[in-house]
């Protein structure tokens, strides 16, 4: 899957306007498995109701180690609102390590309007446990391997073969809102995409689940995935997010 995008980070600002959860979904954007570059740095123009409102990088590295792939990753993202009646300032940094395409630890750090944002959370012992600081107050998540199929952060709709377009449910453990949803994938259609000047063949995906809406162009290449484009609703709110360059390196 990759990709994290990659992306997928969300929050109301005012009734038109802006959506940041959109930037996690970035995360998994790049999920790059043995054989593909070793890293893989993609930028992104987030949107909404056709005004820029901020953009994001992701990277990701891919390393052998003791018979496991891991992949590291983090994204960067930031998100600027400034209308007459409204101010919204968003800066994260999420990072998070993939162990044979399983999510074993994960954190969100940065400001949101001047709040602080911390979030950390690591597979141990068949559960999930997160540490989560909220207005100074510190509280504990604790989520069961058992429970959920993926991750938001593992971009199941990259590998779902979706025989004779029949959808497919999942339960998926959201790393935003910390809760198991039970999230539906259908196929749309195949088309292509244009990042950077390259071609990329796209299998576009609608998913959804109690949360939020979502339609992502997704390209597997080999064992690289790149999500090129999203678009996305939360709670009946509209954002964009376009991949603008895709750069590999060995």
């Amino acid at each position: 899957m990759a990709l994290h995008v990659i992306i997928a980070l969300i929050r109301k600002v005012s009734r038109c306007c802006v959506l940041t959860t959109a930037l996690l979904s970035l995360l998994p954007l790049f999920l790059c498995f043995a054989g593909a570059p070793a890293r893989t740095v993609t930028t992104y123009k987030v949107s909404s109701l056709g005004i820029s409102i901020g953009d994001a990088t992701t990277s990701q590295h891919l390393s052998e180690e003791n018979g496991h792939t891991w992949v590291s990753f983090e994204t960067k993202a930031r998100v600027n609102a400034s209308l007459l009646w409204f101010g919204y300032h968003l800066t994260t940094s999420e990072k998070g390590v993939l162990r044979d395409g399983v999510l074993v630890s994960y954190s969100r750090k940065g400001e949101e309007n001047g709040s602080k944002i911390e979030n950390e959370g690591s597979l141990q012992g068949g559960v999930f446990r997160f540490s989560v600081r909220e207005d100074g107050v510190t509280r504990h998540v604790n989520i069961p391997r058992s429970s959920y199929d993926y991750t938001t952060m593992e971009c199941p709709e990259a590998f779902i073969d979706f025989p004779g377009k029949v959808p497919v449910t999942l339960r998926i453990l959201d790393v935003e809102n910390l809760a198991v949803v039970n999230r539906e994938y259908r196929l749309v259609a195949n088309t292509d995409c244009v990042v950077g000047g390259r071609k990329f063949p796209c299998k576009v995906v609608d998913f959804s689940d109690r949360n939020k809406s979502i339609r992502r162009w997704v390209n597997r290449d080999g064992n690289a995935i790149v999500v090129c484009r999203q678009e996305s609703t939360d709670r009946k709110q509209n954002y964009s997010v376009h991949a603008t360059a895709v750069t590999k390196e060995m």
